[in-house]
């Protein structure tokens, strides 16, 4: 079972509604693609910082002070610490942009987890959000500026 933490906004009516999710524990995907997942997660910086342990371990095989099993278990370490550490980065950059961690929770997949934590904070901050979000009753036409602001009196004035 998954553990999922929960991120809310600070402030702002529709906090429930902009809810982040970040799975706990290991991330595969970072494992397996290092910088590229960096990049695609939008961590530039930290992608540059890749790029440069890379060039220096790269550097270090050519100078010949390095092994390439040195290399490759160097490699290795730093896809293995980023999977640690990647959803550690998401929370960093979540708290950053004023989200606070809410809630924990443990289910399955994302959406049993998104269905447990509503269900848990209740109809009532569903109804807000629902209600935030949704658009306000028609205005009437009475501030109405042109040729025929009321289709059904055309001819009444005649």
């Amino acid at each position: 079972m998954a553990v999922y933490s929960v991120h809310l906004p600070v402030g702002g009516a529709s906090a429930a509604a902009d809810a982040a999710f970040v799975r706990e524990g290991f991330s595969g995907s970072a494992f397996l693609f290092g910088p590229l997942f960096l990049v695609w997660r939008g961590f530039f910086l930290a992608a540059a910082l890749w790029l440069v342990a890379a060039l220096v371990v790269i550097g270090l095989f050519a100078a010949a002070t390095l092994s390439a099993g040195a290399v490759l278990f160097i490699f290795f370490l730093m896809h293995f610490w980023l999977g640690l550490e990647a959803n550690r980065l998401i929370e960093r950059r979540l708290w950053r942009q004023g989200y606070d961690l809410a809630e924990i929770v443990a289910a399955p997949r994302l959406e049993e987890a998104e269905m447990a934590f509503y269900r848990e904070i209740g109809p009532s901050a569903e109804a807000a959000t629902a209600a935030a979000a949704a658009p306000g009753p028609a205005r009437s036409a009475a501030g109405v500026i042109g040729s025929m602001p009321e289709p059904d009196r055309r001819g009444a004035g005649r």
